[in-house]
Parts: structure tokens; sequence; C-alpha cells
């Protein structure tokens, strides 16, 4: 392991990488923070470009154990103590950011896949990363951020918990330019909505189908054209579910329904 300067400009171009989304589009990178999410992200066979350890945490056991896992031309920086904690992006570092390169993805077809799960909008990096997540879980075979926030966003992959290197995650510029793309390839395009909708568990999803999740306050757009709109029965007093939980509801429906046709 190499010591490093806090001054030293890769330090700066760190943090510009923790901040920036114009700067992880230039390197091509992700910010992965703490020893659990460089597990996930090798455990997917990421390719690590650059990894830095905070000199008072590089003998902790799981920041130790992740490093002896790392390919043998990755050599990490060691950086004096509290640097990770100021130029990351999360409040505490746990001793350990690396660079890692954004994986490449190609758009969802029916030849790839015949679930794609879609945010429209979807504006918080905590409720996009775990629906990224449950997305993956569930089989999905793509992700794609139809306006909203920055799928590269840190907070999101630390959502995602390490999920973004697992599934391929895309952008579309519009949510309408997502939809009527997909529908041209021959997907079902199902939304989700609060009330008015058809009962999730009421309806076959067996088939391709592009899930539409909304943004928080607003739902799906009002210009938005889909085929089906499914709602969630509830028996008690809410209103609506988080829309992280209502995605992870519809997409294990999804799921269920697979493995029982």
């Amino acid at each position: 392991m190499r010591p490093l300067s806090a001054r030293n400009p890769r330090v700066t171009r760190l943090g510009r990488l923790a901040r920036r989304r114009e700067e992880r589009a230039e390197q091509g990178a992700l910010l992965v923070e703490g020893p659990i999410l460089l597990g996930a992200a090798l455990d997917a066979g990421a390719v690590v470009v650059d990894v830095y350890v905070d000199e008072a945490t590089q003998h902790r056991d799981q920041v130790a154990t992740v490093l002896r896992r790392l390919p043998e031309w990755v050599d990490p920086w060691v950086l004096p103590a509290g640097t990770l904690d100021r130029v990351g992006d999360a409040a505490a570092s746990q001793g350990l950011a690396a660079v890692v390169e954004r994986p490449e993805a190609a758009w969802p077809t029916r030849s790839s896949t015949d679930f794609v799960v879609v945010l429209a909008d979807v504006a918080d990096p905590g409720n996009a990363g775990t629906l990224i997540r449950a997305a993956t879980a569930a089989g999905a075979g793509a992700v794609v951020f139809a306006g909203g926030v920055d799928p590269t966003s840190p907070k999101v992959v630390r959502a995602s918990a390490g999920a973004v290197f697992a599934v391929p995650v895309l952008s579309a510029e519009h949510p309408s330019d997502a939809i009527d793309r997909l529908r041209a390839d021959g997907f079902q395009i199902i939304g989700t909505v609060v009330s008015e909708g058809r009962p999730y568990d009421h309806v076959d999803l067996s088939g391709p189908v592009a899930l539409v999740l909304g943004n928080e306050a607003h739902g799906l757009p009002a210009n938005l054209e889909t085929d089906l709109d499914l709602t969630i029965p509830m028996a008690g007093g809410t209103e609506s579910l988080n829309v992280a939980m209502a995605g992870t509801v519809v997409c294990f429906e999804i799921l269920r329904q697979r493995r029982q046709g």
C-alpha cells in the first residue's frame, strides 16, 4: 500500500467524483464506499480502478479482508486519518473508498429480457437504489432511469447494496422516450397508481413487461400512456405506499407468477 497526502490532486479528484455527475461521466466510473459495497462490486466482477483506505482503519477485519481480495495490480492508497470522511459522499466513510468502472449496459430488448423496470422521474436516491436492489432480486433484466435522480450518485449506489453491478442500469432523457422504445419492441407497459388500477395480483404479468414507477410526490407523468395500470389494495388507513415499497411488492408478484408458470 502507498501513502498519499490529503492535498494530492488524486484526493481532489476523488471528491469531485463523489459530488459531480459530470466527473463520473467523464471518468466512466462510480464511487463505492465501504468494504461491504466494494465486496459486492468484486463479487459482480466489476473492474476496480483505485482504492483509498484510511490509515486508522486499514487493519480492521472487514477492511483488511476486502483488501486481500483485490486484484494484484490494484495497490491501495493510504490516506491520513479522517480524509475520506471529508472528501467522500457518506457521512462516515467506513475507512475505505474505491473508484470502479461503470458497467457498460446495452438497451434492453425482447431477446435479452422479458422484464424491465422503468423509474419515471423518481427523485430520491434511497428509493432509486432500493428499487434497483428489488428489481435485481426479482429477476429484472434492466433498470431504466427516465428523468429524476442520477443513477451514478453514490447515494444510489449505497442504497442498491451493490445491485448496480448485478443488473444493467441505463438512462433515458424522458419517460416517454423509454416507454415508446420498449413498447415498440413488444413490452407491455405496466403503470402503478394509487387507485383505480387493476389489483396487482389479478393481472397476468408473465409476459414481456416494463413496470413503470413514478415520482414520489406526483406519481406517473400525466402524459405517459400505459397499457395497463395496477393498484395495490390496502386494508389499513394509509393512502399509499412509498414508491420503493410499492415497486418491490409488484416486482415480486412478477417473480411469483414466473416461478409458477
